[in-house]
Formats: C-alpha cells, structure tokens, sequence
C-alpha cells in the first residue's frame, strides 16, 4: 500500500521514505495566487463538520509545476479549456508521474462531462508508474465506464472535494460514505484490474482500514496535513 499526500498539501509536505506528494493542481496557464485564495476562501464548517473552499485552482501555472515536482512525485494537473490536455500532453515529459483532476468543484463555466473527459486519455503509456484520474465523490457509473472502459485507466482516485452550493468543495468526514460506494462500484464491476487510491476524511489509522478493508489499494490524506503531529504519527503507523 502506497500512501499520498494530496495536492495542495504535497506542495509543502516531502516525507519521501513514507508516502508520495502530489504537488499542485497545475493548470496550462497561471490562475493567481494560491496562499491569497486558501486565505479567502478556506473556512472549519462546524455545521457541515468539514474544512470548505473555494480556491478555483489558483497555481502560478504548469513550467512551476514541472520545476517543482521531483521524479518520484505525482503531478497533479487539471483542464480548463476543451483543448488543454493535447498542449499539457506536450509540454509534459511522458515518463513524468501525473493525477489528472476530474473533479475540481470550483471551476466556473467549465461543466465536466464525457466531453471535456475525452482528452484524458492521451496522458496514458507505457513509462508513467501513476497516470491517475481523480474524480468526484458524486461520479456515476456511467462516468466510471468511460474512464475505465473507453479511456482505458487503470488508476482511479476517489474522491475529490464534495460540491456543496453557495459553499465550495466539502472535505472531511462527509466524503467517507461516498468513497466508499465508490470503491464498491469498481470493485464489483472491474474486480482487482484497477488500482484505486482511497481519499475523504481519513484521520486516523482506523479509516485507512476501513477504506482498505472495502477493497482500496492505496490512500490519500488531505485536511488531516492540517495537524502535523495526527499526520506523522499516522504515516508512521502506516509505514
């Protein structure tokens, strides 16, 4: 088992010899400031009992990206346009680890279908360790067939941050049942031929077994980087 330090945290967070950072999410062009937007924008929702955000991918753009993420780290990049995976495809070294984000709740004007997911695919070889597709915790059956099926991934990440109106991406505690039917989804129609990497809410080493437990081969941690002292005692249970 494998465990990742979810982007945006795998910016900041390199503990090499006990889990894999995600640095990101990385976008073709510049999108502002990333520490400006998380001061705006990321709030402790008591009420909802999980950390929300706004963010929209602020990241100061790709050739960053690719200057900060080292071999064996995971690039994470997202779309914008219908015609940036084929430019991000180029620019990107096709041995270079990447997630690909599917899923992001804060992106305006760009409504992710079959349409924008078409592009995807063009990532996947033969010399990636990770070519993974991160997705939203609400994806279908439906949208899973296409990625596995007509795609062809072989790496799928669930989930995302849970889109909540007026408020942003919800994580925490909230995104464990939704992972969870996720994960059972996979597992009983594509059996052990995908590698699914288990992420929402984990905050201790008993919803790493759980996640595992429903068939996940790997795990991510997001908010719980918030607690460096939960965090490295975690990752040293894990390890």
């Amino acid at each position: 088992m494998n465990t990742f330090i979810s982007a945006p945290f795998g910016n900041y967070i390199k503990k090499k010899n006990e889990c894999i950072a995600v640095t990101g999410t990385w976008t073709l062009e510049p999108r502002g400031n990333r520490l400006l937007a998380v001061l705006k924008t990321l709030r402790y929702n008591r009420k909802l009992g999980g950390w929300t955000n706004r963010l929209g991918l602020p990241n100061p753009g790709l050739d960053v990206g690719l200057s900060k993420t080292l071999p064996a780290e995971v690039l994470s990049i997202a779309a914008t346009t219908n015609t940036d995976f084929k430019v991000l495809n180029s620019i990107i070294p096709e041995s270079k680890n990447i997630e690909i984000n599917l899923s992001c709740p804060n992106i305006h004007g760009l409504k992710i279908s079959e349409l924008e997911w078409s592009g995807a695919g063009i990532f996947l070889n033969d010399w990636r360790r990770w070519c993974i597709a991160k997705v939203s915790p609400l994806t279908t059956m439906k949208e899973l067939t296409y990625l596995i099926d007509t795609l062809g991934f072989k790496q799928i990440h669930c989930s995302n941050t849970l889109p909540v109106p007026l408020v942003g991406g919800l994580s925490g505690n909230e995104l464990i049942p939704y992972t969870k039917i996720l994960i059972k989804m996979i597992r009983s129609t594509w059996k052990d031929n995908i590698e699914i990497i288990a992420g929402g809410g984990i905050q201790n080493i008993g919803t790493v077994t759980e996640y595992i437990n429903e068939g996940a081969n790997h795990v991510s941690i997001g908010s719980l980087c918030f607690n460096p002292f939960k965090l490295n005692k975690l990752l040293k249970t894990i390890t």
